[in-house]
């Protein structure tokens, strides 16, 4: 009788301890969902140090740029003068949306599992206002395909490029501030990840171009605490939080959207400025 009582509490703690860690590895799995894949990190040491020298020497060595046109997103359909392009060599992934035309360049990336359309009510709004601008689905490289998404701009006749992310995608801009061959001259950091994003500790100390770190206060993957995390590395950063839970692109769409509206276009003006140049 000890023995059967004995065996059904190790199987009943067996299934206690199998549904626990089944419990934790979905709040991991959450926790880190926009975070991207770990290859996107910041290179560390000697390499780091090489890519903060080469921001005093603008952008150089950039690899000659083509691309066909490809399908265009429903949601960029009757949007004026909106074009799709795919980079060769990049089937069912890597596609860009480029909308608008002049110098003033801006680069929007979407969170880990977005895509194009994630930042087209905004892409839309800028390219309607003067703004040449260009989205993506993400390639297999994140970092490549931020740098072609500037290369593609570039190829279209803009002079400077600012960038603009959610999430993972705000995050590893971040850590991008010392690439040599895509320096752009603003980063916004929407609702930007406190770690496993891409950047590390000091990759804004050298950086003069402008920064926008932009969240909501309740965010359950990026809150005040965590945003204000990231600004220790970026501080000449402008830190905006906002009311709410939202993340992301979502923040443009949702009760304080005017207010984020605002930021992002203040932070463009700064970036563009003549003083800027």
């Amino acid at each position: 009788m000890l023995s059967l009582y004995a065996s059904r509490m190790f199987t009943h703690e067996a299934k206690r301890a199998a549904t626990l860690a089944a419990v934790l590895l979905l709040a991991l799995t959450g926790a880190t969902a926009c975070a991207g894949r770990a290859t996107d990190t910041a290179p560390q040491g000697g390499e780091v140090a090489e890519k903060r020298r080469s921001t005093q020497e603008g952008t150089v060595g950039m690899r000659e740029f083509s691309a066909a046109p490809d399908r265009l997103p429903s949601c960029y359909r009757g949007a004026r003068d909106a074009t799709a392009y795919r980079l060769p060599g990049s089937p069912g992934r890597g596609r860009m949306v480029a909308m608008g035309s002049g110098p003033r360049g801006v680069v929007f990336a979407p969170i880990s599992w977005g895509d194009a359309c994630e930042w087209a009510a905004e892409a839309k709004r800028l390219a309607a206002g003067g703004y040449h601008v260009v989205t993506f689905d993400w390639g297999t490289d994140r970092r490549r395909t931020v740098s072609d998404a500037t290369r593609l701009l570039r190829s279209r006749g803009t002079t400077d490029v600012a960038w603009v992310g959610g999430c993972m995608g705000g995050t590893l801009m971040l850590g991008m501030l010392t690439d040599r061959t895509a320096r752009p001259v603003g980063v916004a950091g929407i609702s930007p990840l406190a770690s496993l994003g891409g950047y590390s500790a000091g990759s804004g100390t050298s950086y003069q171009g402008e920064l926008l770190l932009l969240g909501t206060a309740d965010d359950p993957l990026s809150d005040e605490g965590k945003l204000r995390e990231v600004a220790r590395g970026f501080p000449e950063a402008e830190v905006a939080v906002l009311p709410g839970t939202l993340h992301a692109a979502e923040i443009f769409t949702g009760p304080h959207g005017d207010t984020a509206r605002r930021s992002l276009d203040g932070f463009l003006d700064r970036t563009f400025s003549p003083a800027a140049g």
